[in-house]
């Protein structure tokens, strides 16, 4: 029996080609939750990015939310999980970039900055993601749960050789997103679901990219969105329809979880 679901944000929830949230996937939310089960944001976003997309303003009361790709995970107002990059780590890669001439944001659980005025790779991220500025300021030993560099990929291997340890993940050909460990949503959900006392064969999850497959070995069903990358389909439990094409919401009812 069901009694959790976890929710991507981008190209699930929101589709970026309409900018538009879908409505029958945000409806179907509030229906899982009038049957008592628990639903939880869960977005390589981090915090105040879902917040200032609006994340928090659907009209539904998250139970929980899953940020940075799993480097937070918050139950109502517990921190259940906290991934953080070490200090020294964070000023070398920040002196490197600027360096070079270049910013990046520095993520914290929930705030986010800008070390230099934004450039051309940052308005080549905008144009994907809606990606709102944040505020620029100096790094003064926050704690951080990543970097989210703004560079070419020619620069990764120079930006990367000054911290070799740290996972380096470009998923964007402007935007690269740095951490001290991997960051995985699977492991944000386990520990949602051992704060809860829930099982794995309990939790449903809803994705379409490739970080979103370990999202897949945390839940009895993972649902890959149609409109998803074809290594998240292989993964999945089943595959649905496409985000523009009320995918979530179908899913939903197949499954027998709530009603047209």
């Amino acid at each position: 029996m069901i009694k959790i679901a976890f929710f991507d944000i981008d190209w699930t929830l929101y589709d970026h080609a309409s900018q538009r949230w879908i409505e029958s996937g945000l409806e179907a939310i509030k229906k899982l939750q009038e049957k008592g089960i628990k639903v939880f944001v869960c977005s390589a976003r981090p915090y105040n990015s879902q917040e200032l997309f609006g994340v928090f303003d659907l009209g539904i009361q998250w139970d929980g939310y899953i940020a940075s790709a799993g480097a937070i995970a918050v139950v109502g107002d517990k921190t259940v999980k906290k991934m953080l990059m070490k200090e020294e780590d964070v000023y070398k890669i920040i002196d490197k970039t600027k360096e070079l001439g270049r910013t990046l944001e520095v993520v914290t659980p929930l705030d986010r900055f800008l070390i230099a005025p934004p450039d051309h790779y940052v308005s080549s991220y905008h144009y994907v993601y809606q990606y709102i500025l944040p505020e620029i300021k100096d790094y003064k030993g926050e704690e951080a749960t990543g970097l989210l560099l703004f560079t070419p990929e020619s620069l990764d291997e120079e930006i990367h050789a000054v911290c070799p340890h740290l996972n380096w993940y470009r998923f964007h050909e402007s935007g690269v997103d740095i951490s001290d460990g991997l960051h995985e949503k699977g492991e944000a959900i386990q520990s949602v679901l051992d704060y809860l006392g829930l099982s794995k064969e309990e939790a449903i999850s809803f994705g379409d990219d490739t970080q979103d497959i370990s999202m897949a070995r945390s839940t009895g069903v993972f649902v890959c969105m149609g409109n998803g990358k074809e290594e998240a389909k292989k993964a999945a439990t089943f595959v649905t329809d496409r985000i523009e094409n009320d995918g979530v919401e179908k899913a939903l009812i197949k499954l027998g979880l709530i009603e047209k």
